[in-house]
């Protein structure tokens, strides 16, 4: 027999578990996700080579992470929904939405400075300088409870459809059974004495 959980620990999975993730898809989004060379300007801007197209790759490679740990939110939760599968879920998506948040904090920190951390370290702003690793747009961390919520939400309308459609079936059956009782002739016992 496995050990149970104390109520409150309990309750706390369904946030604690999204939150570790978050760790975790961190740090795989710091290993795929691509950094490039950045220029400083004169007023203090900073220009990178492929500026559009890699805060596009950074934010998508955080969107991919962030639909797969949802993915796999959703499918946990849905598959074992507890006493109170609605408290669950919402305390998943809140979870999702932590986990999405530590996910790019995690990899931002594991990533290269901020320019001006760069610079104030003595990186030559001629050369040298590497773009950091960030969420561009707040959006992008909704992919996570979005698909999670979505995953769920299927998930528990399948439940409630197939254990609606159970008892039904079965009564369905048993009544099948008696009209074909009720069409089917019995066989008379009179024919037996007609023909002797």
């Amino acid at each position: 027999m496995t050990p149970r959980l104390p109520g409150r620990a309990r309750a706390l999975v369904p946030v604690l578990g999204p939150v570790l993730l978050g760790a975790v898809v961190g740090v795989v989004w710091w290993l795929v996700a691509p950094t490039g060379p950045v220029v400083l300007l004169q007023g203090g801007s900073v220009l990178g080579a492929a500026d559009p197209e890699l805060t596009a790759s950074q934010d998508g490679w955080l969107v991919v992470l962030g639909a797969a740990a949802g993915l796999v939110c959703g499918v946990a939760a849905a598959a074992r929904p507890g006493d109170a599968p609605v408290r669950r879920s919402l305390l998943v998506v809140a979870g999702c939405l932590f986990g999405a948040v530590v996910a790019s904090q995690v990899g931002a920190w594991l990533g290269p400075a901020s320019v001006a951390d760069q610079v104030a370290g003595g990186a030559d702003p001629a050369r040298g300088l590497v773009s950091p690793l960030r969420a561009h747009s707040a959006g992008v961390l909704l992919a996570w409870p979005a698909l999670a919520a979505l995953v769920m939400t299927m998930g528990h309308l399948s439940a409630a459809w197939s254990g609606a459609r159970t008892p039904r079936d079965a009564d369905d059956d048993a009544a099948l059974a008696d009209a074909d009782d009720l069409a089917t002739p019995a066989p008379s016992p009179l024919r037996d004495d007609q023909g002797s």
